[in-house]
């Protein structure tokens, strides 16, 4: 049985608005090239858009809900390059990108829908291209709700052809950005594909 999707976006996005960056953003850091362009796929409020930007990328950021964009529109610094899209990942192809970056964003994406979309951005990514993001596991409590969940076999092969970087499963009772309780079972990844430039 699925259950529908029950999100107070608009909640959402106020309490993740002063949140700090997930630390996946330090793990990428590292490994970053001088420039180029980022996309980020999902991308809430923006804070990994402003991020991305500091470091000297043009940016790509791509969201499916209107009142997300225009926040981060709002935040943007005046001259800033940042493209801003609204779309559903589901019926989306990626630019060409030097740096992806999917913070908890590609799981939302129906099974039936996830490995159209994950082709079409690993065309997107060139070789030496990065990707930082998260994947559910199948002890998620979200697994109920047609969400796409991986065994770590599954994404293993998903990330075949590329170096991992960073690798850390996390499988614990944890909370929501809203505060409620949820046991997380999570995959965060941070991967080059095939040989760096």
């Amino acid at each position: 049985m699925v259950e529908p999707e029950i999100v107070d976006w608009e909640a959402y996005y106020e309490a993740t608005l002063e949140k700090p960056l997930h630390p996946i953003f330090e793990r990428l850091e590292p490994h970053l090239p001088p420039g180029g362009v980022a996309l980020e796929l999902g991308c809430g409020v923006g804070a990994g858009v402003l991020w991305l930007l500091e470091r000297g990328f043009e940016v790509v950021a791509v969201d499916r809900d209107e009142r997300a964009l225009e926040i981060v529109e709002g935040r943007l610094p005046q001259g800033a390059r940042c493209r801003l899209v609204l779309a559903d990942l589901a019926d989306y192809s990626p630019p060409p990108a030097d740096v992806v970056v999917a913070g908890f964003s590609l799981f939302f994406l129906p099974r039936s829908e996830f490995q159209g979309f994950w082709s079409r951005l690993r065309t997107a990514l060139p070789p030496g291209g990065l990707f930082a993001g998260q994947l559910l596991g199948v002890d998620d409590d979200w697994r109920t709700r047609g969400y796409t969940v991986h065994t770590e076999d599954e994404i293993r092969d998903l990330f075949e052809g590329f170096a991992m970087l960073d690798w850390e499963e996390a499988n614990r009772p944890g909370k929501t950005a809203l505060g409620e309780d949820k046991h997380w079972h999570v995959f965060h990844v941070v991967a080059r594909l095939g040989a760096p430039r």
